[in-house]
């Protein structure tokens, strides 16, 4: 083991720290190819990424929906301030928020309590004034004190349309149905059971692929579409906030809210971390080389993972929003590791030539590091026995994204000290080494700790 060890760093120094330049510029092609492929990087909330593909209660839903033509819906709850819910004004305002709402592409229907018809109200009227059609809120001469009390006391109004105390009432915004959707979930859904059968063959498996990738391309579409017209519906709903109080609700909403958590989860945690770790860079060497080297490290890993997400069309969920932080963190360990090492060798002997630094300081440090990242690659690869898509999918994610991580770092960080100077070693600063020692000590052996926070 020692001999082919011994062998691997012969052929690092003559390869990778003989040619540096050579070496970064392949490295540079190839964070190039994975850049152009990171545009395919998907975020998704859908059943898709969250449930297995033959999941049972999923097929269920799905044939039970398809049977009874259930249709996706959002609500909106509708309370005025100090206002009567029945009075002359705001029902005039209610018919102008659901004409609004009508006009939008994805709109289908709009249901309010001035479509419901008044059956109990209506026994009670003359049968001159019953001719044309049943009665309902905006029916000319309409008792409004006799459809307050059926809004009031019928169990198919009561706490759904209105609320008890009459003093709110609910819109139902029925959207229109994807069908091209449907129907290409439909075919894979039979294709499944086909091949899951066995019965299948190669022009069978070309077709699975090919669905999936028309599934994906027309989620993406649903998605965009949905989350503009969930604004558009958010801004007609602004314009009636000073004279009631109204909340949206809905499975449509909820979805491109989580889309919109996770992208802010990325964003957020991300900049958070990479600035974190900036400071502490800063704080710590000194050195504009060991603060933007790491830097570096981490952006090209971070990048490297997101064309692989995209290359294999592996979406990101609420369940793995938080990867790029980890991959960050995880990075960084490993770059402050020899950055450390290096220092320690460059202050034992100043003389020493920067290649013979290099390579000790790699042959120093890759087996701790290579062991440190196969046991945190463990601890995630428990994940996928779960039974949970998402959970499964997570990780696959960072076992990849911390080869990556090794990979990348051992490679650029050693090339790019090849083209530096060797500057002058860090004497005074050795309790910085103490502190960052201990930090990279603790991360290293808190592997658990780092999965069981990511998950929660």
């Amino acid at each position: 083991m020692k001999k082919i060890f011994d062998s691997g760093i012969e052929l690092f120094d003559k390869y990778i720290l003989g040619h540096p330049i050579i070496t970064i510029l392949v490295f540079l092609a190839f964070i190039a190819f994975f850049s152009y492929h990171a545009q395919d990087f998907r975020i998704d909330a859908s059943s898709e990424t969250l449930l297995n593909e033959n999941n049972k209660e999923l097929e269920y839903y799905r044939t039970i929906s398809k049977r009874y033509e259930s249709k996706d819906f959002i609500i909106i709850t509708y309370k005025p301030y100090n206002k009567d819910l029945f009075s002359s004004a705001i029902l005039s305002e209610l018919h102008k928020l659901r004409k609004e709402l009508k006009k939008l592409n994805i709109v289908e229907s709009v249901t309010t309590i001035l479509d419901v018809p008044l059956i109990e109200t209506a026994y009670k009227m003359k049968i001159k004034d019953l001719t044309n059609n049943i009665p309902t809120l905006e029916t000319p001469g309409i008792n409004i004190e006799l459809a307050k009390e059926e809004f009031k006391n019928s169990p198919l109004y009561k706490n759904l349309i209105v609320s008890p105390q009459l003093d709110a009432t609910a819109l139902q915004l029925t959207l229109k149905p994807n069908t091209k959707y449907d129907q290409l979930i439909e075919k894979r859904t039979e294709l499944s059971k086909k091949i899951n059968s066995g019965q299948y063959n190669e022009a069978d498996k070309s077709e699975y692929k090919k669905l999936n990738k028309e599934i994906r391309a027309e989620l993406d579409r649903i998605n965009d579409l949905r989350h503009k017209n969930i604004e558009q519906i958010r801004k007609i709903v602004r314009k009636y906030k000073n004279d009631a109080k109204l909340i949206l609700g809905g499975v449509p909403l909820i979805a491109d809210d989580l889309i919109i958590f996770i992208k802010n989860d990325l964003k957020v945690f991300g900049v958070g971390v990479f600035i974190f770790m900036l400071i502490t860079l800063v704080l710590s060497f000194r050195k504009i080389r060991w603060v933007i080297l790491p830097m570096l490290c981490c952006a090209f890993s971070v990048t490297v993972m997101m064309g692989i997400l995209g290359l294999f069309d592996w979406q990101v969920t609420v369940i793995s929003s938080n990867f790029i932080s980890l991959q960050l963190i995880l990075t960084m360990s490993i770059a402050i590791h020899l950055i450390v090492r290096y220092e320690e060798f460059h202050r034992e002997d100043p003389k020493i030539l920067n290649r013979t630094l290099i390579k000790n300081t790699i042959q120093d440090k890759f087996t701790p590091c290579l062991y440190t990242t196969l046991t945190t690659i463990a601890g995630f690869s428990s994940l996928l026995l779960c039974p949970l898509k998402p959970v499964r999918t997570f990780g696959w994610m960072m076992s990849v994204g911390l080869l990556v991580s090794l990979i990348l770092t051992f490679i650029f960080f050693p090339a790019q000290v090849m083209l530096l100077k060797k500057a002058t070693p860090l004497k005074k600063r050795e309790s910085n080494f103490s502190f960052l020692k201990n930090v990279t000590k603790f991360i290293d052996g808190r592997e658990k700790v780092i999965i069981i926070a990511s998950i929660i």
